[in-house]
């Protein structure tokens, strides 16, 4: 393609440009927004036509400090880069005693010290806030109470959405927000301000396949005053990016998210990238004092003054929990201290996995009850409760394939399944692509039953009870008795299994996010070793992100 697009030179430019650009191909495929080159390699690379200087109309762009990109990730980097320091350059006017009173209602007068609190108060004065932490850490619980701030505190009612990257992360967020709506101290008027429902980023933002490009965008931006993004550690760069260009010159946008989870599939880390630390300026640093909250030590690291508050106090796992110091072992690369737990010191909460060699006869063994409540045509929210004990997680999809045609054979053999039928009662699938039409969104999971009109597969409605779905009406799916650790996030098991393969792919991150779907016990199906290999595989994905902030801010 570059050849086509004008004369190349030959020699040395021509060898330069054909090596790294395969490096930059090989590292967007491992998420990796560009790659740095040596002073002699940029010189050369430079001096290719299908390279231009940053901000150049080229297919490649190499700038200042020697890194190649493909022009689109510059350009996407950039935007975002110039819409977060604006929305963090001035503070929004806010009366602290007003604020203080407010925060008192929502959190108690004794929580100057709460973190949920901090973050409460800095959405009143940001437009730009991420609020960061691992799991039941309090994030949902923080951004309900800040959204009755903020609805509080303004002038007219304010437009407020919800969205995640995936159907599932929207369904649960929604989930979420209405129990924690129901449970605040605030008027009805105000409660009836908050919203209902999250939506996918894709379905806010008119992104439809096909399309050339969405329906919201710089010239005809998001009609809201508040954006909420759950699940911020799986959004790509480029659709951050776009969530930028949508967002109207004064709208809050509000980001939630793990940064110790995976990154996004797509090239770009930007919830990592931006959680770095956290910062305060002094006039923040005073309002906040008046408004009663604790101010918290800055670190150094900070890129965005008065945005970053890290949640710490996790209310699932306690400082005594197995769960909670495994994946704080995980967090820290500690593969010694993190065997230890799965040895003996983890108890009943985390372990090894017996049989590693025999996942398929142990899956079946776990999921026994399961299917003894589809055979006997069980409710439907007995079924998905049965469902979410266990999970089995893997590293690569080629195990997935092979476990959950393996289980398959198993049930055919005991008589649940029929030979060669795809369809049988208890079969659990997962939904792989966005269906307007239909109504499911990638990552929704459904389970099959036997109703007296045929089978039908089973998906939860987002307001409570379950919607019926003959197979035959279902979008693109697979069986999900075991799942990649990717799409697991956003979910929660009772009892999380991790089959830890030995390609590139095992992480630190990888192991954390698996580890963090259980709710009472982890147990990983791998040796030490290999652990060990996972924990130290933790490099940051390489973008220009960081940079960009930092001069800016």
């Amino acid at each position: 393609m570059f050849e086509r697009l004008g004369p190349a030179p030959s020699g040395a430019v021509g060898g330069a440009l054909a090596r790294q650009l395969a490096r930059l191909v090989a590292a967007n495929g491992a998420g990796h927004v560009c790659v740095g080159l040596s002073g002699a390699d940029a010189r050369l690379v430079a001096a290719h036509p299908a390279v231009g200087p940053a901000g150049g109309y080229a297919p490649l762009i190499l700038d200042a400090r020697r890194r190649l990109y493909f022009a689109r990730h510059w350009h996407d980097e950039a935007r975002l880069a110039d819409t977060l320091a604006r929305l963090a350059a001035e503070p929004l006017a806010a009366d602290a005693a007003a604020a203080r009173a407010a925060l008192d209602a929502l959190f108690g007068e004794h929580s100057g010290a709460s973190r949920q609190r901090l973050a409460a108060a800095l959405a009143l004065r940001q437009r730009f806030l991420l609020i960061a932490g691992g799991p039941g850490t309090g994030k949902t619980t923080t951004v309900v109470r800040l959204l009755a701030l903020i609805a509080q505190a303004s002038a007219r009612a304010p437009v407020i959405a919800m969205a995640a990257p995936t159907g599932k992360a929207a369904a649960r967020l929604s989930e979420s927000v209405r129990a924690a709506r129901d449970a605040l101290p605030v008027s009805d008027a105000v409660r009836a301000l908050l919203p209902e429902r999250a939506q996918t980023l894709h379905r806010l933002l008119g992104l439809a396949p096909g399309a050339a490009r969405p329906r919201h965008h710089r010239g005809a931006p998001l009609p809201l005053d508040v954006l909420v993004i759950d699940e911020g550690s799986m959004v790509d760069l480029a659709m951050m990016a776009r969530v930028a260009d949508a967002l109207p010159a004064s709208a809050r946008l509000i980001v939630l998210g793990d940064p110790d989870q995976l990154a996004s599939v797509e090239a770009g880390s930007v919830l990592a990238d931006l959680a770095r630390g956290e910062a305060w300026r002094p006039g923040t640093a005073a309002w906040l004092a008046e408004a009663g909250c604790a101010v918290p030590p800055a670190d150094g690291d900070a890129l965005l003054p008065d945005c970053v508050v890290r949640l710490t106090e996790s209310h699932r796992f306690g400082a005594t929990s197995a769960i909670g110091r495994l994946a704080r072992a995980v967090n820290a690369g500690d593969a010694a201290a993190a065997a230890r737990l799965l040895d003996h010191d983890g108890g009943d909460d985390a372990g090894w996995l017996a049989s590693p060699d025999g996942l398929v006869d142990a899956l079946f063994a776990a999921r026994a009850d399961y299917f003894a409540l589809a055979r006997a045509g069980a409710s439907a929210d007995a079924l998905f409760a049965a469902f979410a004990r266990h999970m089995l997680l893997c590293t690569e999809r080629r195990q997935v394939g092979a476990l959950n045609a393996g289980l398959e054979a198993r049930l055919e053999a005991a008589g649940f399944k029929a030979p060669g039928a795809d369809w049988y009662p208890g079969r659990a699938v997962m939904i792989g692509v966005n269906d307007y039409a239909v109504g499911l969104f990638n990552g929704d999971v459904g389970l099959c039953v036997e109703t007296a009109a045929g089978r039908r597969v089973l998906f939860p409605e987002a307001g409570g009870g379950f919607r019926a779905l003959a197979p035959g009406r279902l979008p693109a799916h697979e069986t999900v008795f075991a799942m990649t650790v990717h799409k697991s996030q956003g979910s929660e098991f009772d009892e999380v299994w991790l089959a830890l393969g030995d390609g590139a792919g095992a992480s630190r991150a990888l192991v954390y996010t698996a580890i963090t779907r259980a709710r009472r016990r982890f147990a990983l199906a791998a040796d030490p070793a290999r652990l060990a290999a996972a924990l130290a595989n933790a490099a940051p994905r390489d973008s220009g992100l960081a940079d960009r902030l930092r001069r800016a801010c």
